[in-house]
């Protein structure tokens, strides 16, 4: 692992922490091709049920990519380059971006790639790539696109302008907004939330809702219904059933 990529455990959640602090969190190239292979590894622990990605320092969740890499790289290496940012999408199990300060570029790009993004209320959002002749190139603009809808995501993107955290919540860009000494609390709360849930529905549940998004809804409703179906065969899904009528609390083995 880089020097700038560190991870902690605490229990059933594991962090990601970004940590180039005096350059603001950017990521480099080496930086982000290491995360598809953090977030794989993550998924196969079974010791980890949610996953949070933080940035270090208290200014930036990170402000995107390392722009004096940009020109090193051809097409070819940008397009590969792209997907990385889409690891924690792929990972089966949720994912937070917890977010204190700017996060712009290729930060946003990773933070919409989490299933929730909870920031405090100083943070700033933009996505700046059309003031540098280019556009976001690391699932940007559609999962901007899908969270805000298109009229916002236009002017939000079209202009590159920067938009507070209050605002972003209210267009759809994060889950919530906190105050600033309401971070740690708030994603602390959430992350032990979905630790205590069943780990096989959460992933499935996860995979419903991201590709169902996309289907037609004949074939998202079916797909639901085989999940559904799918899940009664695990010991998960008894251990809920049976917890719930003998009134105790339920013991999950993600089996």
């Amino acid at each position: 692992m880089s020097e700038f990529l560190r991870v902690e455990q605490d229990g059933p959640v594991v962090t990601l922490w970004i940590d180039r602090q005096p350059k603001m969190n950017t990521l480099t190239v080496a930086m982000r091709r290491e995360l598809p292979a953090l977030f794989q590894g993550f998924d196969a622990d079974e010791t980890v049920r949610v996953v949070v990605v933080r940035g270090a320092g208290g200014k930036a969740f990170s402000a995107g990519g390392d722009v004096a890499e940009f020109l090193t790289l051809a097409p070819a290496d940008l397009e590969q380059w792209g997907d990385t940012c889409s690891a924690p999408e792929r990972c089966r199990k949720p994912v937070i971006a917890a977010i204190d300060g700017y996060t712009m570029g290729a930060g946003l790009e990773l933070a919409v790639a989490c299933d929730f993004r909870i920031a405090t209320l100083r943070s700033e959002f933009a996505f700046p790539e059309v003031r540098l002749g280019m556009i976001p190139g690391s699932g940007g603009t559609q999962r901007a696109l899908r969270l805000m809808g298109m009229t916002r995501a236009k002017l939000f993107i079209m202009t590159g302008q920067r938009i507070p955290a209050a605002r972003a919540e209210a267009w759809g860009l994060v889950t919530q907004a906190v105050p600033d000494d309401g971070l740690d609390a708030a994603v602390r709360a959430l992350a032990t939330e979905l630790a205590e849930r069943a780990p096989l529905a959460m992933r499935t549940l996860k995979t419903v809702l991201n590709r169902g998004a996309e289907a037609p809804l004949e074939t998202a409703l079916e797909l639901e219904r085989k999940a559904y179906a799918w899940l009664r065969s695990t010991h998960d899904y008894e251990e809920g059933v049976r917890s719930f009528l003998d009134r105790r609390p339920p013991t999950y083995r993600g089996r």
